[in-house]
């Protein structure tokens, strides 16, 4: 958990040349370095194999209303790759997903929202004694479900249009923890990711 770290083990915060990073995992072994942090900030690379459950990536230590850039250069093996993050009273995991499908078997449908020239699905889902920022708790997950993007295209994500969102639809939301551009992937899954934020 070093404070500019060049690689991060399994688990770990902090912040690198700017941005903030986190990688979360379970089972498995998962590795973030930062290959081109150097020329582009908010760049970050992942490796894993058979992990059970990994989340990570870069962005902001408080998230908020913002328009977030990304690119993905490279990536295989993932689930999802989206805008994802919490926050606090009420504690709420959130995704805005840009690449694959989130898991939508046990949320409840509540509609639907064009932000950035997609038209993304809205899920609600209560997560009962899961892992979460504040240890094993039970929260409200918001689902923002689009997942169209491109490898190696330049992606655009207005936050502040998916919050308004939620709100409109009661789905309120709390203090701004962490956000970031995410990758996650699950059940035994391996490979890779290399994706830039700003």
């Amino acid at each position: 958990m070093a404070a500019n770290a060049q690689s991060v083990s399994n688990n770990g915060t902090g912040t690198n040349n700017g941005y903030y990073y986190s990688l979360y995992s379970s089972g498995g072994s998962a590795t973030m370095t930062f290959p081109q942090a150097s020329t582009y900030a908010g760049n970050y690379a992942i490796t894993w194999s058979g992990v059970s459950d990994v989340v990570g990536g870069k962005g902001w230590s408080t998230g908020g209303n913002m328009s977030v850039g990304y690119n993905v250069g490279s990536a295989s093996g993932y689930n999802t790759i989206s805008v994802y993050g919490w926050t606090t009273n009420p504690l709420v995991e959130y995704y805005i997903t840009e690449f694959g499908s989130l898991y939508t078997g046990n949320a409840t449908y509540k509609g639907s929202v064009t932000s950035d020239g997609h038209s993304y699905s809205t899920y609600e889902h209560q997560q009962v004694n899961q892992p979460s920022i504040i240890g094993t708790a039970t929260f409200e997950q918001y689902l923002d479900a689009w997942g169209g993007a491109s490898i190696g295209a330049n992606g655009t994500v207005t936050t502040g249009n998916h919050f308004s969102h939620w709100k409109s639809l009661g789905m309120n939301m709390g203090t701004f923890n962490y956000m970031i551009l995410a990758t996650e992937a699950y059940n035994g899954a391996s490979v890779q990711v290399n994706a830039t934020v700003w």
